[in-house]
C-alpha cells in the first residue's frame, strides 16, 4: 500500500486565527480546517496517509499561529514550518523543522531576498540545520538562486515549482540553476491541472533537471482548490510516478527527519601498506559517492584512523535500512568505490560471516 507524506498542507481555525488574505476567497476556502478535513481527503483512497508537514498560514500574528499549532500535538503533524522574517537575530521556535518568510505576498516587497539581513538569516538556518521554505513570485527566481548560492550548505525547499504558470525559457534556465545547488528540493504543486499539456511538459521538465531524491510531494491543502482541486492533483502525480515510494515519502522523511535518527558504530583493519591509498581517497572521493550517501538517509558518516584500525561512525534518518542499503549497494559509483576502498581494508578476525565492517556495541552515553 502506498504511504503518503504530504510535504505541504494549510489548517487554520478562524476562530482563533485571523488571515486578512482570506477574505479574497469567498465560499471557496474561507472556513476553518483541521487535521480530521485533510485525513478525509486522504481516507477516500486505498493508502496509508502517515501526517505530512504543516506550512505557516500567513497569519497576522505569528505568536499566536505558533502557540495554535503546537498545542494541537496531532500525531499526523510530522514537522513544522514556521513564519519568520528572515534576519540574523530571528525568532525561531523550538521544535521546528524550518521557517518561511513568504516573498509571494503583497507586502513582501521585491529584491527583500537580496537584503543583506535576509543572506544573514539564511546563513543562521544553515548554521543550525533548519530549512529555508521559499515561496516566491515566479518572476524573482534569479534573485531566489543569487541568494540561496551565497550559502550553498543551506537546505532549500522551493514551494509550488517556484509558482511556475508559463514554461518559458527564463523559468527553465533559473531552474535549471537551482537543481543544481547541493541542497535544493522541490515540492511539486502549485499548478493548475485543467492543461494536461502544460503539466505533462512541467513534471517532465521537473524530473529531467532535479534529481529523484530532492523531489518531493505535496498537495498544497486546502489551498489547492482555488486553481485545481485535491483528488485531480492527487491523482495525476500517482499516475505521473507511478506511487513511487521515494517520491511520496521517503525523501520528504529523511529530509524533514522524521524518524528517530539511528546510530551505528562500526570496526574494520586497515592494510598497513595502504593507509595512505585510502586517505588520498578520501580527500577526494569518486563522483556521486557522497552524493548517494546522503540519498540513503545517511545524515553523518565518519571515519577514524588508528594504527591498524578503522572505527566509523553512523548517523541514520530513514525509515527502511535495509532498502536504503540495497539501494546503495547497486549504485554504479558507489560498487566502482568500493573496488578502490575494499583492497585497503580486511575484516576483523571474530566478524560476522556477513559483515565487511564488524558492528560495535554501545557501552555508554552521556545522559
Amino acid at each position: 500500500m502506498l504511504e503518503i507524506v504530504d510535504t505541504h498542507f494549510h489548517i487554520w481555525d478562524l476562530d482563533i486565527l485571523h488571515l486578512p488574505w482570506l477574505n479574497s476567497y469567498k465560499g471557496v476556502i474561507n472556513r476553518s480546517f483541521d487535521i480530521d478535513d485533510i485525513c478525509k481527503a486522504y481516507g477516500k483512497y486505498d493508502l496509508c496517509f502517515k501526517g505530512g508537514i504543516y506550512v505557516e498560514v500567513d497569519c497576522d500574528d505569528r505568536v499566536k499561529e505558533d502557540e495554535h499549532i503546537f498545542s494541537l500535538n496531532s500525531p499526523f503533524i510530522l514537522a513544522k514550518i514556521m513564519r519568520a522574517k528572515l534576519c540574523e537575530h530571528m525568532r525561531l521556535p523550538l521544535g521546528i523543522a524550518g521557517v518561511r518568510e513568504p516573498l509571494h505576498i503583497d507586502s513582501s516587497k521585491r529584491g527583500r531576498c537580496l537584503e543583506k539581513s535576509f543572506i544573514s538569516g539564511l546563513e543562521v538556518l544553515s548554521q543550525m540545520d533548519l530549512i529555508f521554505e521559499s515561496c516566491n513570485r515566479v518572476d524573482e527566481i534569479e534573485d531566489i538562486y543569487s541568494a540561496l548560492s551565497l550559502v550553498p550548505d543551506l537546505k532549500v525547499v522551493i514551494n509550488h515549482c517556484a509558482n511556475v504558470k508559463e514554461l518559458n525559457s527564463e523559468y527553465k534556465r533559473t531552474m535549471s540553476k537551482i537543481a543544481k545547488l547541493p541542497n535544493a528540493y522541490l515540492k511539486i504543486s502549485g499548478f493548475a491541472t485543467n492543461d494536461k499539456s502544460f503539466v505533462k511538459n512541467l513534471l517532465n521538465f521537473v524530473t529531467g533537471e532535479f534529481d529523484k531524491s530532492k523531489l518531493l510531494y505535496a498537495s498544497n491543502f486546502p489551498v489547492v482548490e482555488l486553481y485545481s482541486n485535491f483528488d485531480e492533483h492527487l491523482q495525476i502525480l500517482r499516475e505521473y510516478f507511478a506511487d513511487d515510494a521515494d517520491f511520496f515519502s521517503k525523501n520528504a522523511k529523511k529530509l524533514y527527519k522524521i524518524n528517530k535518527t539511528q546510530k551505528f558504530a562500526s570496526v574494520i583493519k586497515i592494510r598497513k601498506d595502504k593507509i595512505d591509498t585510502y586517505k588520498k581517497l578520501h580527500e577526494n572521493p569518486l563522483s556521486g559517492v557522497n552524493k548517494m550517501i546522503k540519498e540513503c538517509g545517511i545524515t553523518r558518516y565518519e571515519i577514524y584512523h588508528r594504527d591498524d584500525m578503522l572505527f566509523s561512525i553512523m548517523e541514520y534518518n530513514g525509515d527502511d535500512f535495509d532498502y536504503d542499503m540495497t539501494k546503495m549497494a547497486n549504485d554504479e559509483a558507489t560498487k566502482e568505490w568500493w573496488k578502490l576502498t575494499d583492497p585497503c581494508q580486511k575484516r576483523i578476525e571474530d566478524a560476522k560471516k556477513d559483515e565487511w565492517w564488524a558492528a560495535m556495541d554501545l557501552v555508554y552515553r552521556l545522559k
